[in-house]
């Protein structure tokens, strides 16, 4: 069979994008096109990191192909890559970070492979330093190379593309499936948040609120840790809910001294890696994020299909999604008194939480369903000339 489209993601653990990249790829396939993942394993993040994505990305493989590196740069990996882009009839290569727009455009440009390069911007904010300067220059390059760049926000899309790309660039917002209808997510919160207090040794009853993502400075986890300190402080040294905060990452170590310094060890719980996240979204009561930059994040999709508000920073494509005061609510960036004001609205009305994780759900359905997001993005290759065929072929 002929695959006219390859997703293709370097990656050594799983978080927003590697999710992004594996939904669009069995969408696309779904809806009747040629497509493939291709995903490049960097073993140097080590063998933890690797086994979550080989866990998340689950047992549906057929349609994924697999490469290793344990390095920046391979030929290699390079001609691996050649050959498998030739033996699966390729013609788009849709890059969702920029090692694999890097490859896509290298064997683009020597002649290598006759393959039209799509690259979407899932946010890349970098800390100062050569590496940092290195892959700001990478991107620049890859950016007026590439056939075409998707933004998943539109703030990204103008913090890294002008307007002259014209066609060349577009914002398409990032979508999910609703795991079920709201009655139904509804009558198995009850057992699913019991399970949830089980497993992470929680009692008494309080609300569940949840805080997902890689533990790195983009997500801003010490602004977290802030608001249980306060609410810790404020009713008496017993917080007024169970706060949960859930991934894996480099200042995992850093984050815990935080919340021994704030006195708060005690009452915020370090789950690590969560693979499976239906039991914690069904069970718990409101998701919090703390970022400084975003794309659009997938985990906000997810907490919206299974019916939980959430309170976000007015960052990304964080305002597309939530409308504020009727699905959840929005803060500046970094605003502890404005991001404390509205998560104590939420966890002191509980028939707010129902109504507006109900308007979560029904906007993710109506609004953010995965036919609409892989006909946004085949109208998209199609626009760029790629002329993607609208059937798989025997």
């Amino acid at each position: 069979m002929a695959s006219s489209i390859v997703h293709m993601s370097f990656s050594g653990d799983f978080g927003g994008r590697e999710k992004v990249a594996a939904s669009l790829h069995r969408a696309t396939y779904r809806a009747g096109y040629d497509c493939r993942l291709y995903m490049v394993v960097e073993e140097r993040v080590g063998a933890t990191g690797n086994a979550n994505l080989f866990r998340s990305l689950g047992d549906d493989t057929a349609r994924m192909r697999f490469f290793r590196t344990g390095s920046r740069f391979s030929v290699r990996l390079l001609m691996e890559l050649r050959r498998k882009l030739q033996e699966d009839g390729v013609r788009l290569v849709h890059c969702h970070c920029y090692k694999s727009l890097f490859y896509a455009l290298l064997l683009r440009e020597c002649g290598l492979a006759d393959i039209a390069v799509v690259y979407t911007l899932h946010g890349l904010v970098l800390r100062p330093g050569w590496i940092s300067s290195f892959i700001r220059l990478v991107q620049h390059v890859g950016l007026r190379l590439c056939d075409g760049v998707v933004g998943c926000s539109e703030e990204i899309l103008r913090a890294h593309v002008s307007d002259s790309a014209g066609d060349r660039a577009t914002a398409i917002i990032n979508a999910i499936e609703c795991p079920a209808e709201y009655a139904d997510i509804a009558a198995r919160r009850a057992a699913a948040r019991e399970r949830l207090m089980e497993r992470f040794g929680l009692c008494g009853n309080r609300p569940v609120v949840i805080n997902v993502g890689r533990l790195c400075p983009q997500k801003n986890f010490p602004l977290y840790l802030r608001l249980v300190a306060r609410d810790v402080e404020r009713n008496g040294g017993e917080p007024g809910a169970h706060y949960l905060l859930l991934g894996n990452g480099a200042l995992e170590t850093e984050l815990k001294e935080e919340a021994r310094r704030l006195g708060v060890e005690r009452h915020v719980v370090f789950t690590g890696f969560v693979a499976e996240m239906d039991q914690v979204f069904t069970g718990a009561d409101l998701l919090v994020q703390t970022s400084i930059w975003e794309g659009t994040p997938m985990c906000l999709l997810e907490a919206q299909s299974y019916g939980l508000p959430a309170v976000v920073p007015d960052v990304g494509g964080n305002g597309a999604v939530v409308a504020d005061g009727e699905n959840g609510a929005l803060y500046p960036v970094g605003d502890m008194d404005a991001l404390a004001v509205r998560v104590d609205a939420y966890l002191a009305d509980a028939p707010l939480r129902e109504r507006h994780g109900q308007a979560a759900h029904m906007n993710v359905r109506t609004r953010f369903d995965m036919e609409s997001w892989v006909r946004r993005h085949v109208d998209f290759y199609n626009r760029l000339g790629a002329l993607v065929p609208a059937g798989r072929t025997a």
